[in-house]
């Protein structure tokens, strides 16, 4: 069964690079990927993003039966994702607008993430199609995992009345379903599990000694990759690598090198801890530099307060590289503890032991290495589409015999 489907993600575009921004991450690579092979499976995919930059065309092809249409909503720069609540109604009205003019008919939204999922909401019933959502975060399970930075009451109401009206929502692991069902009254029957995947044919393992060379490095390293949000946690690695033992190399790939705040807090931060020459910040890097990049570290570090799959965890594993993680959300189902990295308390302590532990046991690290890549064969996009494409036909099957009774 074929389908057009009008995918939405409000606040930021699958054109971005993970870390190039606050709001470019793991969901960019998940919406690109996805939709890319979806469209291999000859699914018509229209992607609305928020249009912030004046020089992007309108429509961009992203690859076959796959177009991101940027949409005039609030000025054309960035915004800060908090700020753009107000501009939802006429994102909505633009692309009905779009859609009239090109006479487009859609059999489902899929939106991604709360702000586009208020716009799925509008567009479904002015539609009568239904609407699959997938929010990546929700609020409540982060202010779970973060009690200390208390999440808009706007956005936590918006996500509960979402769960009460969607079709179908997207959770990466059985974990979030449970979550979703226990604590925000979602129906057993409403959630499904897809694991977010990883690109099999990019992500391989490069000979170390060769990536640590064109990456003229020296020393063992330690990497992280991701956005430079405090809640991803750059900074616990600092600490966790001033307490260390091992003189490790510190990678930080994420952010912006010129005007980036939370870079400058973290150069800032490094300085304090006085190990400032043995960080280095590289900035976002283009997803083909980064299977070298995790080929080239003893370690990949994710020391987020929560991630609700762990996309970097499995890219780094996927490169041969074991992970050391905090012990939250996905990230204990990805990372194999004692096999394929470790999962712990997220206390700099705690990280600092395991990493010099796995620093200083060669043998221990190289049963890790041969045991990362087995371990996420099974998160291919080709898998993830083909339970995507299950859900898409469940959902507008659904619709259209409610509509013929």
């Amino acid at each position: 069964m074929s389908f057009s489907v009008a995918m939405l993600s409000v606040h930021t575009s699958p054109l971005d690079s993970p870390g190039s921004t606050r709001d470019a991450g793991g969901m960019n690579v998940y919406m690109r990927e996805l939709a890319n092979e979806l469209g291999q499976q000859n699914i018509h995919v229209d992607i609305f993003t928020r249009w912030a930059h004046e020089d992007t065309p309108r429509i961009v092809q992203l690859s076959r039966n796959v177009r991101v249409i940027h949409i005039q909503a609030g000025p054309r720069a960035s915004i800060s994702k908090n700020d753009l609540y107000q501009y939802l109604p006429s994102f909505a009205q633009q692309v009905e607008e779009f859609r009239y003019s090109d006479a487009n008919y859609y059999d489902l939204l899929h939106s991604h993430y709360w702000l586009s999922g208020v716009v799925g909401s509008r567009l479904a019933k002015c539609w009568r199609v239904p609407h699959v959502t997938m929010f990546h975060t929700l609020a409540r399970l982060k202010q779970l995992a973060h009690p200390g930075e208390p999440e808009p009451q706007l956005r936590l109401e918006t996500e509960q009345r979402l769960i009460q009206h969607v079709d179908r929502i997207i959770a990466a692991t059985e974990e979030e379903r449970m979550q979703m069902i226990r604590l925000c009254a979602a129906s057993v029957s409403q959630v499904q599990i897809i694991p977010c995947g990883v690109d099999l044919k990019l992500f391989v393992p490069h000979k170390r000694q060769r990536a640590r060379q064109q990456l003229d490095l020296h020393h063992p390293m330690l990497l992280f990759v991701g956005r430079l949000d405090p809640f991803k946690g750059a900074d616990l690695l600092l600490q966790a690598a001033a307490m260390m033992e091992e003189d490790a190399e510190i990678v930080i790939v994420g952010g912006t090198l010129v005007g980036d705040s939370d870079l400058q807090k973290l150069q800032k931060l490094a300085e304090e801890l006085r190990i400032s020459h043995r960080v280095r910040f590289l900035g976002a890097r283009p997803q083909p530099e980064l299977p070298m990049l995790y080929s080239a570290a003893d370690i990949t570090v994710v020391p987020s307060y929560h991630e609700s799959f762990g996309l970097v965890a499995v890219e780094s594993l996927a490169c041969g590289t074991p992970v050391v993680a905090t012990r939250s959300g996905g990230l204990t189902k990805i990372v194999h503890h004692g096999e394929t990295g470790y999962l712990v308390p997220r206390c700099p302590g705690f990280f600092a032991e395991r990493l010099d532990t796995l620093l200083r046991d060669s043998n221990l690290r190289a049963h890790m290495q041969a045991a990362a890549r087995p371990s996420v064969l099974q998160y291919s996009w080709r898998s993830v589409a083909n339970s995507m494409h299950s859900v898409y036909k469940d959902v507008v099957s659904e619709t259209r015999l409610a509509k013929a009774t």
